[in-house]
């Protein structure tokens, strides 16, 4: 369970499982995955996001980038121990709401 809204603990979603799943298993050099890659900086919005999901701590502004890499896997493959992967959420189907005028009409 991850912090959620006024202190409410939310599930864990299947997207940052998979994201902690990522990092517990990627070597140096892998690219980084979807949507992270397209960031402005990759590392860090995936450390932010690891931060947000108590996986690991924030890591001090002077860090090298081999010493964060090396905390965050060691951190997400301890979380990835006391957390199973979650079930996907199910498939809401959109209502189509027709709103405001049509063309022609």
């Amino acid at each position: 369970m991850t912090p959620g809204f006024a202190g409410f603990p939310d599930p864990v979603r299947l997207s940052d499982w998979l994201l902690v799943e990522w990092v517990a298993t990627a070597k140096r050099g892998d690219a980084f995955p979807d949507p992270w890659c397209h960031a402005h900086s990759p590392l860090k919005s995936m450390i932010d996001a690891l931060v947000e999901l108590s996986v690991m701590r924030q890591p001090p502004p002077d860090a090298s980038v081999k010493e964060i890499a090396a905390e965050a896997t060691a951190a997400a493959q301890a979380w990835l121990q006391t957390h199973p992967r979650p079930d996907p959420a199910p498939v809401r189907e959109r209502r189509t709401v027709e709103r405001g005028r049509k063309y022609g009409i």
